[in-house]
């Protein structure tokens, strides 16, 4: 399975200033994020260190690292594991992340600043060449870097590391929902109405927006869940 996955195709490159463990984390975050590794999936260290040409010891590394952010679940004297996903989990990072968010956003329409609206547009026209070619994971990439760039823009770098669980609850989540016809489109859709906002000085509205759009998640994980109940605890 872990061959199948193509793990050693992820990694640009297992040199330079990027520790093995780091490189070998970056590799199975991906995998497990994008859920090409499943929720419930056994991760067999040796297999893993053999497909991508490392010792145990990074591959132990990166599953401790994985742990920490609740993405793997590591029973004594049986192996490693993708968790599943708790639903209560992604009510919560939807919560903090829109929470998060509305403030940011609330904020940035507050200052009418020009440059940081055409920057915004740039990015929305990026993203919807991304949507024209059904290229999931160039508009997730880019969906990414679209609120990433918002929180810099207001001041609080930091704060999307100190979400990075938040995040990555709910991108599990978004891939599982995934191909939902006519999805790209309707995220595009949901940036746009928060450009359109912040451009109209309309902070208030600008919140609003961010939230809807964060919290589309929690529409249709109850859909997934019954979908795919092994997923889930």
């Amino acid at each position: 399975m872990v061959s199948a996955l193509g793990l050693r195709q992820r990694s640009v490159a297992f040199d330079g200033p990027r520790t093995r463990g780091d490189a070998v984390f970056e590799v199975l975050l991906d995998a497990i994020v994008k859920v090409d590794l499943k929720p419930g999936d056994a991760l067999a260290k040796d297999a893993i260190a053999r497909e991508l040409g490392v010792s145990r010891t990074p591959v132990g590394d990166a599953i401790n690292r994985l742990g920490a952010l609740g993405l793997v679940s590591v029973v004594p004297q049986v192996g490693s594991f993708v968790s599943r996903i708790s639903p209560q989990a992604v009510v919560e990072s939807s919560f903090l992340r829109s929470a998060v968010e509305s403030e940011i956003v609330h904020r940035l329409a507050s200052t009418g600043n020009r440059t940081l609206v055409d920057k915004l547009r740039e990015r929305l026209a990026e993203q919807a060449g991304f949507v024209a070619a059904a290229d999931v994971d160039s508009f997730h990439a880019s969906d990414d870097d679209f609120h990433r760039f918002m929180i810099t823009e207001a001041g609080i770098p930091g704060i999307w590391d100190q979400i990075a669980t938040a995040r990555l609850n709910l991108v599990r989540i978004r891939r599982l929902g995934l191909p939902q016809p006519g999805r790209l489109a309707d995220a595009h859709a949901e940036h746009t109405r928060v450009v359109d906002e912040i451009e109209a000085r309309r902070p208030r509205g600008a919140a609003r927006a961010i939230t809807e759009h964060i919290r589309y998640a929690e529409i249709y994980l109850q859909q997934l869940e019954r979908e795919n109940p092994n997923f889930f605890v």
